[in-house]
Order: structure tokens, then C-alpha cells, then sequence
């Protein structure tokens, strides 16, 4: 919030000292709302979205141009909407388009001023005044060098053979697909630490390509000559994502992009 503690213990004191009542129950362990702060909580918040719809109509009216917040917390956010973005633009071409992959926090944050208009997001992420417009699955599979393991490309493969014959290149468990994996080992009862783990999923993508480990993605990410889907006997789980937009959110261009994500 870029304010300090006791600033923060000031305001709201100030804020139950006009309102002659208390806002929140305060415990050893943290604090829980009072009745009068749930009522506060949902007009705020109300107020909030309609203060960032009314921040994004001026700015749009200011500009005399139409903007477009699309938002994501997945890198897999564009196949599934690839179609939708390039019709909007061949017949809204002055249509102005912001894409931001971010934390779900961080894109509430934007929401609330009024720069989200789209959000695609995990299906187990939560946000306030988005409805969802429509969804997708996608289960992932093992990838590896096609230079550097042809030999990958030959038979269909067992769990077991590809964790304990070959080197694995992940990304860090702070990302859905790796917890779907981790997750997925763990019913299974096998314990696996890879050999590379990072944050980046395009330097996990490079290391893959150069010949250091197997990795694990969407199939549609390294569909070029440099990568080979490995067939296996057994199918990871699928992962689910939705297709949101801002009830907030109004524009003629917006109307018909949300138009064509639930078609």
C-alpha cells in the first residue's frame, strides 16, 4: 500500500472516530471485520469498481481513442483468444490494445483503476466484478531436444523410465503447471527434485532446446522442429483456465470482442 504501519493504525482510527464505530475486531492474531466493516467492505469496494469505470471512460474520452485492458495471469492466455484479438482488430483498427501478465493481485490492482477490461486467468483465482465468458483445458506434455534426444521420439514411455533415466528442466512450483506435476507425482507417492528450476519460462524453454533435460508444457509452446512431444502411456491431469471480463467495462469494441470469446 506504499504506507507505513502506524500511518495505516492512524487512518483507520480516524476513519471509526467519524463514524463513531468500530471497524474491526482486533485479536493477538490479526484483526476480523465488525458487522459495520462488512458494510463499509462491499460499498467501498462497490465504489472502487465504479470509480475505475468512470477513471477508464475519461481517459478514453481524453484520448478520443478506445482502449482494450486485457490482463493474464498465464502464459497460456493467447491461443485460445488469438482468433477473437485479430478479428477486433481488423474491424476496430484505431482500437488501442493493453496486454499485461501479471500476478491475479496485481491485476486487481489494475482493475480498480479501471485497466482491466479482460481477464484470463487460472480457474482457481478469484476477482470481484469479473464474469466469466468462457473457459479452456490443457494438458501439458513431456517435451525434450529433438537434436539432443532423437531417440525420445521413438516409443511411448513409462513415468518411471523418463524420471529416472533423464535430466528434467522445470519451471519453479510458484506456476500452475508445475504444481499440476508436483501435484500429480505426489498421488503416486514418487518423490522427484529435477535437475533445473527456474522462474523463466522462456529460459527453461532455451535449456530444453539446448540438450540440458526434459521438460514439461504446453504441447502448442514447441510445436517447431527443434522440439519433440514425447509419447507416453499415461496422460497428465488437464489444467483449467477462464475467460472473464469487467462488469464494469463498457465500449462498443468491448461489447463485441466479449461477443466473440463466448461464440
Amino acid at each position: 500500500m506504499n504506507i507505513s504501519q502506524p500511518a495505516l493504525t492512524h487512518s483507520i482510527k480516524e476513519l471509526e472516530s467519524s463514524l463513531n464505530t468500530k471497524l474491526f475486531n482486533r485479536f493477538k492474531s490479526g484483526v476480523t471485520l465488525t458487522k459495520s466493516g462488512e458494510i463499509l467492505f462491499q460499498y467501498a469496494s462497490s465504489i472502487f469498481n465504479d470509480l475505475g469505470s468512470a477513471i477508464h471512460m475519461i481517459q478514453d474520452e481524453n484520448n478520443s481513442k478506445v482502449k482494450i485492458y486485457i490482463g493474464a495471469t498465464t502464459t497460456n492466455f493467447l491461443e485460445p483468444i488469438k482468433e477473437n484479438l485479430e478479428n477486433l482488430k481488423n474491424k476496430y483498427p484505431n482500437v488501442e490494445i493493453d496486454i499485461s501478465l501479471e500476478s491475479i493481485e496485481i491485476l486487481d490492482n489494475r482493475r480498480k483503476l479501471g485497466k482491466l477490461d479482460i481477464l484470463i486467468k487460472n480457474d482457481y483465482e478469484l476477482m470481484d466484478n469479473m464474469e466469466i465468458v468462457n473457459s479452456f483445458e490443457i494438458r501439458d506434455s513431456f517435451i525434450a531436444s529433438s537434436k539432443h534426444f532423437p531417440l525420445l521420439n521413438s516409443k511411448v514411455f513409462s513415468l518411471e523410465e523418463l524420471l529416472n533415466n533423464y535430466p528434467f528442466v522445470l519451471l519453479s512450483n510458484i506456476t500452475h503447471g508445475r504444481r499440476n506435476f508436483d501435484n500429480y507425482l505426489k498421488q503416486h507417492n514418487i518423490e522427484f527434485t529435477p535437475n533445473y528450476e527456474f522462474n523463466s519460462y522462456s529460459l527453461c524453454k532455451e535449456l530444453i532446446r539446448m540438450g540440458f533435460g526434459i521438460g514439461i508444457g504446453n504441447p502448442i509452446h514447441y510445436e517447431s522442429g527443434y522440439f519433440t512431444i514425447i509419447k507416453t502411456d499415461f496422460s497428465l491431469p488437464v489444467r483449467s483456465f477462464d475467460i472473464c471480463y469487467n462488469k464494469s467495462s463498457k465500449s462498443e469494441a468491448l461489447d463485441y470482442f466479449i461477443n466473440s470469446l463466448r461464440k
